[in-house]
């Protein structure tokens, strides 16, 4: 049977309306979600837009801070209570499964970054002084408006440049005192510890940050960030209270932390419009901790005036506990084998200080990591320093060190004792004494007998024993800045090169010669030597701590010269020539902890009238670097230490680019102990080398730093290499 057709219309029009209601469902579905994104990225283009002005809206402050810790035990073994003894490692009590700690002082601020931090006094059951650096000082210091904390340790989402490490998302909204809220979550692209993830609150129209939470996990574990913004006036742009959780796992213990601290401005003034104001190269008190003559005070009516966070159930009990314990009387015996324990463990493992007065000795640990370092090229490394200072009138100061190192592979053993007096702090003023031995090497006429003997090319001395001439060095130099950056330094080295008299050695090869000649090659030779030295660091940025000038940083390289002149038959000088060397290096940051170095060297030796030893001074081997970073990228790891004097002149390029994002940041199981990364390459030319360059990759982390090399001479392979250096930084 046919539907008339008016039934027919009927239905037709009942289901045109159910299509045209399934379409404006599915559009406006869709629409819902688009608006949903674009709101969360409006919200987040209002924020990022803000930050740029909230980050600089502060020009100076003073303020009160208090900061609480409480350290709680969850797993330990046998080891737990020697970890204390490792330097800046963990903070825990050897002595009992929790702690506590309350610090009060006062936090100065400047901009752009300028924090010093003044502890005024302290309590609690761990109070010494390298308790008090364990705790989280700089956490207080971020500016959650900035690309980065202070100390480049994280990445901040808050800004353009950061953005793109970041994913955002709108979790909800809500109202409160008329005014709205967007709760903003944000998680990396990919696993680092440099890396947040969490959430936080953004206040509309203002578009300012109420409350920030982040978490983030490096090689010990974890830890979680609290921030709360003010509430009113100018506080609401500047961190008020602070809730930080920390979780660490090492050797088979576990430990949470949990910091809580509350900051309470005084004095808040802003900045003037236009922010270019001059540019200041003065940085005096950058990232400053002062902790001179920190009291103990266990007085508990003091302490529950000024305490503005009163203390939970727990660590009242800890506190109790503690101040019943010292009241009790220990046994002498056991207190005597504890004592004796805890001074052998802290003499071995850390650095050690006595002061009485104005003088004070220093003394590092024969087994803090720091002293120990590893090559393939050099083999195992062991070096010790011992430092007497002297405090004079007007900050000026007499510092005497003392040291020796070494080198394992080839049973060599290097000394120095230097003293500096330091006569103008405020212009780099000092003089320089030093007198020890460095390394053995050979004369021209035995580099030039190899030469001819092997023919033009690549000298090789794999197989040669030419420790031929031991060095016994005496230096004296002053120092002086003429002007901010550019420092001039004058003065002499004299040299006693004893050779070896035993010609045994050279029956391997065939020198020219008679026997008197080869006794005369390898007899004691002396050089007097004048030295004049030129640095010059453009927009050079300093600081002072008190009178003492330190250099910081510059935007622009750092020129050197260096020239010396050997003077015959003064002191019994036995050569005459003159040397010159130059040297161009920089550091230029090209984003987020991304930073590429330079350095460019030249050197030569000319008017040389007689044997002589080609020592230079910016190109020469280092045994004990004292700076990993420097040293890494700075010199050559690979190549043979006597070709170091294998030559009269030299040109080297050192090239440096360090990251945290090349290849680990793919690797989320190994991500978290991975902070930077490194690639290195380095240049050399001389007439008889011709072509060396090497080729290198590192990481490192708080604890260490890892890298392996690869050489070669021309396009020809030479060897693989690896160097190791252990810090707790």
């Amino acid at each position: 049977m046919i539907a008339p057709p008016s039934t027919f219309f009927q239905l037709l029009c009942m289901k045109l309306k159910r299509i045209a209601l399934l379409f404006c469902i599915v559009v406006s579905t869709q629409a819902f979600g688009n608006a949903q994104q674009i709101t969360t990225d409006s919200i987040m283009k209002n924020v990022m837009d803000k930050a740029a002005y909230y980050g600089g809206f502060v020009q100076t402050f003073m303020a009160d801070i208090y900061m609480r810790a409480y350290v709680g035990t969850i797993k330990k073994n046998f080891l737990y209570k020697y970890t204390h003894f490792v330097p800046h490692f963990v903070l825990n009590d050897p002595k009992s499964d929790e702690a506590l700690l309350e610090t009060l002082g006062v936090l100065k601020y400047s901009h752009p970054n300028h924090y010093v931090h003044q502890i005024k006094t302290v309590t609690g059951t761990l109070t010494k002084r390298k308790n008090i650096e364990m705790l989280p000082y700089d956490l207080l210091n971020i500016n959650i408006y900035s690309e980065a904390s202070n100390n480049e340790d994280y990445f901040l989402p808050l800004r353009y440049r950061t953005a793109k490490y970041y994913k955002y998302k709108l979790r909800n909204s809500y109202s409160d005192n008329g005014k709205d809220y967007f709760v903003i979550d944000y998680t990396p692209k990919y696993e680092h510890p440099k890396l947040m993830n969490g959430s936080f609150i953004v206040e509309s129209d203002t578009w300012r940050i109420v409350r920030f939470d982040g978490e983030c996990i490096d090689i010990l574990g974890k830890f979680i960030l609290e921030i709360s913004m003010g509430s009113d006036g100018y506080k609401r742009f500047l961190p008020e209270d602070f809730v930080i959780y920390q979780m660490a796992s090492y050797l088979g213990n576990e430990v949470s932390y949990r910091y809580l601290a509350k900051i309470d401005y005084n004095e808040i003034s802003l900045r003037e419009e236009p922010f270019n104001q001059k540019k200041q190269l003065n940085l005096s008190d950058y990232f400053r901790i002062k902790m001179d003559s920190i009291p103990v005070r266990n007085d508990s009516v003091f302490w529950k005036i000024n305490r503005p966070i009163p203390l939970q159930a727990k660590e009242k009990e800890v506190r109790d506990n503690f101040l019943c314990e010292r009241t009790e009387k220990i046994k002498p015996d056991t207190l005597s084998q504890i004592q004796k324990a805890g001074k052998i463990a802290s003499f071995l493992m850390q650095d050690f200080g006595y002061e009485y007065k104005l003088s004070r000795i220093g003394y590092a640990g024969v087994l803090n990591p720091s002293l120990i370092g590893f090559s393939s090229k050099d083999g195992l490394t062991f070096k010790q320093r011992l430092s007497f200072t002297q405090d004079l009138y007007h900050q000026r100061m007499l510092q005497v060190d003392a040291f020796a190192g070494y080198m394992f592979k080839r049973k060599e053993l290097f000394t120095d004792l230097s003293m500096v007096w330091n006569y103008n702090p405020r212009r780099l003023g000092r003089v320089m004494l030093s007198l020890g031995n460095g390394n053995a090497t050979y004369s021209t006429r035995f580099r030039d007998e190899v030469q001819n003997a092997g023919g033009e090319g690549w000298i090789r001395f794999d197989s040669i024993p030419i420790d031929y001439y031991k060095d016994y060095y005496f230096r004296f130099l002053n120092n002086i800045e003429i002007s901010n950056g550019f420092q001039v330094s004058g003065g002499m080295e004299y040299h006693i090169r004893k050779g070896n008299e035993t010609s045994a050695m050279l029956q391997p090869f065939t020198l020219s010669g008679t026997q008197s000649d080869i006794a005369e090659m390898f007899g004691t030779k002396r050089y007097f030597i004048p030295i004049i030295k030129f640095s010059w660091t453009p927009e050079q940025y300093h600081r002072f701590e008190g009178k003492q000038k330190i250099y910081v940083r510059s935007f622009y390289p750092t020129f050197q010269i260096e020239y010396s002149k050997s003077v015959k038959d003064v002191l019994g000088s036995t050569s005459k020539y003159d040397r010159i060397e130059f040297d161009v290096s920089q550091y230029i940051p090209v984003g987020l902890m991304k930073s590429f170095n330079y350095r460019i060297g030249y050197g030569k030796f000319f008017n040389q009238k007689n044997e002589y030893f080609s020592d230079f001074a910016f190109f020469a081997k280092n045994n004990f670097p004292d700076v990993w970073e420097n040293e890494i990228g700075g010199t050559f790891s690979l190549l043979n230490r006597y070709l170091y004097n294998a030559s009269d002149s030299y040109i080297q390029a050192h090239l440096m680019y360090e990251t945290p994002f090349i290849i680990f940041n793919r690797i989320p199981l190994l991500s978290p102990g991975v902070v930077k990364e490194g690639l290195y390459f380095s240049q050399l030319y001389t007439p008889q080398i011709r072509s060396y360059s090497e080729f290198g990759y590192g990481i490192g982390n708080r604890f260490f730093d890892l890298a392996a090399f690869v050489s070669f001479h021309k396009l020809e392979f030479q060897e693989v290499g690896l160097k190791i250096a252990f810090e707790l930084k």
